[in-house]
């Protein structure tokens, strides 16, 4: 093919899709042609627009990346490479010969080689090819790509995922990989578009929202007391209140977070509080 690789984002995160159209203005030889926060948007968009390679999030409201997948099929399926967070699906993706799969938080490095073998396939694989190794991604994760249960009372459709949560975080820092347990974690703060996560006196940054993240924690166990600050629960000595009603939540090793007046009651009510 002639011209720039043209890309489409799909993610309904707004800052993993700011996150990775800055990546893809660092390559010249890509360029982002649209975004969409969901599903049931991408399939219009990449009918519409028929772009060349399609990073695309999996867990996302009323349509995920595989019913994205099925509702396009694979005569209009452009190269997709797989962007989450979650690893559950990696393995099947993989099993078929998808593309790729980024596992956030990802580095620069990660993602670039990731586009370096787009680039490869979708200069060289024919269409035959493309459409064969689409149909038994399509296959491979046919609707039966986790775990769920029903609803009481739903109809086979009405489908909902047991959740899973993260018991270790992967932190890349200077050419090594760190495995940071979740129940060491003692606060995370927002970082632009990453995360900090605070682990004793040790501070690892993960390109990762916070939302994103706090998805993949458990809830019994962590607590966003703001929108740039999620505490662990079992680190959590005391809760201050000042005047002006400002409030912070001082941490077992005497560390000091602010914690926003909305969500006072709720965190006093989650530490069996009454203050």
């Amino acid at each position: 093919m002639s011209g720039p690789i043209r890309v489409l984002i799909v993610d309904d995160e707004l800052l993993a899709r700011q996150g990775l159209r800055k990546l893809c203005e660092r390559d010249p030889e890509i360029e982002v042609v649209g975004e969409c926060a969901d599903g049931r948007a991408a399939v219009a968009a990449i009918e519409q627009i028929e772009p060349d390679l399609l990073l695309l999030d999996i867990q996302m409201p009323n349509m995920d990346g595989f019913e994205v997948l099925g509702a396009v099929g694979p005569d209009r399926m452009p190269q997709v490479i797989f962007v989450t967070a979650y690893d559950q699906f990696a393995l099947r993706a993989f099993e078929v010969n998808a593309l790729d799969y980024l596992l956030k938080p990802f580095s620069d490095k990660r993602f670039f080689d990731a586009i370096a073998r787009a680039k490869q396939a979708i200069h060289q694989a024919g269409e035959s090819d493309l459409r064969a190794r689409l149909l038994a991604l399509l296959e491979a994760v046919g609707f039966e790509e986790q775990t769920v249960h029903e609803s009481p009372g739903a109809g086979a459709d009405a489908r909902t995922a047991i959740p899973s949560f993260a018991s270790r975080i992967v932190v890349k820092e200077r050419g090594r990989v760190v495995l940071v347990r979740t129940d060491e974690i003692d606060w995370i703060e927002a970082a632009d578009y990453c995360a900090k996560l605070h682990v004793r006196e040790r501070a690892y940054v993960i390109r990762e929202s916070m939302k994103s993240l706090a998805a993949r924690l458990d809830p019994a166990h962590f607590f966003a007391v703001s929108r740039s600050a999620i505490v662990n629960l079992n680190r959590v000595r005391e809760i201050q209140s000042f005047a002006r009603g400002s409030h912070i939540v001082i941490l077992s090793d005497g560390t000091q977070v602010t914690l926003s007046r909305a969500r006072r009651e709720v965190l006093e009510r989650r530490l069996g509080q009454s203050l």
